[in-house]
């Protein structure tokens, strides 16, 4: 099979594999497509610590099942299928208080074990969920990502009526935009440098779009809002600025979700009193507990439309100019092994 290999940074080549073998409880997956996301390129950079190179990567895949082993039960050569990349030993504490996304033993399908840039990969059963009746295998690719924003939604816990900043309108952005639209948010604004996302942020329902490279973004908010910030900010970009800029947004009591993945050296300097003061709250998300199942439902009922981030389809051989940014005028790239 054709499979994508990262030895390590910036160590890229496509090659001739065998076909992996399955284990009992696995099935072999035929990749239909693979989406590139900011942890590959981070994987390709050299910035993604619990990376195991040298490694296929890719974790935002669907297909179909080519084999099973022998004791799966559940799913059949033909299913089409989304994978959960995220998988976790069941028996640490996390795990057993429904926090199975702190699992200390958590291996990644595409970061610790080879992952979709291939024709095949291998899963554990337990993680294939069964793409419904209507639904493309290019939007069932986008599931893991949907379940990680779903994730972050959940614990922003965003009320009917509340005001939404979302900093990056990059697939991720995009997609929060749709749900917290969906969760009932009063008025959604959208902070981006790019302006071809910014006006598909307008055409999914951002009510504002600032672009900070030209505009002020805290007077932008202000002066919409009619002197007043949001209840709830969502990082979708990652890093130290994006952080400030959206804390600064923030109405007294109000909630910043940093859900962007920055680089583990970043440090983010801000005032405790700030915090103290204005009663702000703070909070992770990481990866996708519990979701998928939601994620596909979303997908399948038209409730979340994935297609307009579909900026480019490629062949394996052209991923390496994904990874190296060199594609313009990307949303979401798609890779067909």
């Amino acid at each position: 099979m054709k499979a994508a290999l990262i030895e390590k940074p910036y160590d890229f080549k496509v090659l001739d594999k065998d076909i992996p073998s399955i284990k009992s409880n696995e099935v072999l997956v035929k990749v239909h497509v693979c989406g590139v996301c900011g942890t590959d390129i981070h994987i390709y950079e050299g910035v993604m610590p619990w990376a195991k190179l040298p490694l296929i990567p890719g974790h935002e895949f669907s297909g179909i099942v080519a084999d099973v082993g022998k004791n799966v039960s559940d799913v059949s050569v033909g299913d089409a299928v989304a994978v959960d990349p995220n998988i976790t030993c069941g028996l640490c504490r996390y795990c057993r208080s429904a926090r199975r996304n702190l699992c200390p033993r958590v291996e990644s399908i595409g970061v610790t074990r080879d992952g979709g840039f291939a024709e095949y990969v291998v899963a554990p059963e337990s993680q294939l969920y069964m793409v419904p009746k209507g639904l493309s295998l290019d939007e069932a690719a986008f599931t893991e990502p949907v379940a990680c924003c779903l994730h972050g939604i959940t614990r922003l816990s965003i009320r009917p009526g509340e005001d939404v900043l979302i900093v990056g309108a990059g697939p991720i952005g995009l997609i929060h935009l749709q749900l917290v639209r969906r969760a009932g948010a009063g008025r959604v604004i959208v902070v981006e440098v790019n302006d071809r996302r910014l006006k598909l942020a307008e055409k999914l329902g951002a009510d504002l779009t600032v672009n900070p490279s030209r505009d002020d973004v805290v007077k932008a908010v202000n002066s919409f809002l009619r002197g007043k910030g949001v209840e709830a900010a969502i990082d979708a970009a990652g890093g130290s600025n994006p952080l400030t800029l959206a804390l600064n947004c923030l109405e007294p009591g109000g909630r910043l979700l940093v859900f962007g993945v920055a680089s583990e050296s970043d440090v983010w300097s801000i005032k405790p009193y700030d915090i103290y003061k204005r009663e702000l709250t703070i909070i992770g998300s990481f990866i996708n507990p519990y979701e998928m199942d939601g994620a596909l439902n979303l997908l399948a009922s038209g409730a979340l439309d994935v297609k307009p981030l579909i900026s480019h389809v490629i062949k394996l051989e052209d991923l390496e100019k994904a990874l190296k940014r060199e594609i313009p005028n990307t949303i979401k790239v798609l890779v067909k092994p």
